[in-house]
Order: structure tokens, then C-alpha cells, then sequence
């Protein structure tokens, strides 16, 4: 989807693992800086969906990630919370820790450092958002909207290529096309794994 910044995954937890890994382009590793944000998976599972489709590391690599699996996190490593706090093992890819899951302001922050650091390097920056559905629990529905206005901004400004996991079986129509206008792409993906492609630049 040569353009877009931001593209809305929707697809259940059950069918997303492929499309997810596609999106964050493993065949070009070498030249692409990975950020994982995630409500849902641990680090080591961001990790091991990554390892299932390449062995080579990214350039640059690095995992911002919510409530219950980073101080998980943090008490494995013996690290702290926050900026500067613990490496994920073996890879030493930073973890930063958002400690409450409705802090969308720190979320940003975590977000906007990792697309600093990496501006100045000649890397594709991918991100993947994992995912609305959690992110939805915590926020109210325009509190959330106000936040991916500001993010995908960012992410653009920046030319990083983020993908938004969400499960449409999960919200009402109304929620899912609000998201949607917020996205450059939409891809769906069905039950049996297929699926349609949606741009708002052709």
C-alpha cells in the first residue's frame, strides 16, 4: 500500500498473526526499524510472531508496551518502569513501559521518542499498534480519536508506516467508520484468512 502511513488492520486475534507480520515488511529487516506498541501480547510474544517469518533482526527494534506485561517485564530483567528502563533479553531491543493503560498522553511520549531517535537513519520506520480493541476498554471513543489524530500525524511527519490492530466484531459500525476515516489504508481480513484492500490514496 505504497503511501500510506497509516493503515486499520481489521481482523480477529484468531487471523491476524500473518497479516501483521507482512505489514511490518521482515524480508527487508536489515533496512527497517521495528517499534512494536502493545495491550495485548507480551514483548517475548511480539518477538517470537517475529522470529516465526525471519531470523534477521531489524536494524533498530524497540517495544512500548501496556499495563500487565511490562512490569512483567521489568521484574524479569531486574529493570525499571519507564524511560530508560529494561531490554528486552538477548536482543537488548528498549521496552518502555506505560504503567496505566489510559494514559495516552505517556503512550505518546513512548511513541514520539522512538520516532525521534530513529528519524535521522535511512531505515523504513514500521510500527504496529496492537491493538484499538484494547486501547477502546480503557478510553472513551473520542478521547481515542483526539490521540490517533495526533499520533498518525506524528507517524507521518516522520514518513513511519504504522498498521492499527482491531477487531471489528468487537464495536458497532459507527466506532469502526470513525477509526477508518483516521487511516490512509484499510485492510480486512475474513475468517478464512482472506482479504480486501481499502485506500484513500489511489
Amino acid at each position: 500500500m505504497a503511501g500510506a502511513n497509516s493503515t486499520l488492520l481489521l481482523t480477529s486475534s484468531f487471523t491476524d498473526e500473518q497479516h501483521c507480520t507482512e505489514l511490518l515488511h521482515p524480508s527487508d529487516a536489515a533496512e527497517t526499524n521495528v517499534l512494536w506498541v502493545s495491550y495485548t501480547k507480551s514483548p517475548d510474544q511480539q518477538l517470537r510472531r517475529w522470529r516465526e517469518h525471519t531470523d534477521e533482526r531489524p536494524a533498530e527494534m524497540g517495544i512500548v508496551s501496556v499495563e500487565d506485561s511490562t512490569r512483567s517485564v521489568a521484574a524479569e530483567t531486574g529493570g525499571s518502569s519507564g524511560p530508560g528502563g529494561p531490554s528486552l533479553p538477548e536482543t537488548n531491543a528498549p521496552v518502555e513501559t506505560v504503567n496505566s493503560p489510559n494514559d495516552l498522553t505517556g503512550l505518546g511520549i513512548r511513541i514520539t521518542e522512538f520516532l525521534a531517535d530513529w528519524e535521522e537513519n535511512d531505515n523504513r520506520t514500521v510500527v504496529c499498534f496492537d491493538s484499538l480493541t484494547a486501547l477502546l476498554q480503557y478510553v472513551e471513543l473520542e478521547t481515542a480519536y483526539e490521540f490517533l489524530h495526533i499520533i498518525t500525524g506524528r507517524m507521518a511527519k516522520t514518513d513511519a508506516f504504522a498498521h492499527f490492530h482491531m477487531d471489528p466484531e468487537a464495536h458497532d459500525e459507527q466506532t469502526v467508520e470513525i477509526v477508518t476515516s483516521l487511516m490512509d489504508a484499510v485492510v480486512e481480513v475474513d475468517a478464512n484468512g482472506d482479504e480486501s484492500i481499502r485506500s484513500r490514496k489511489s
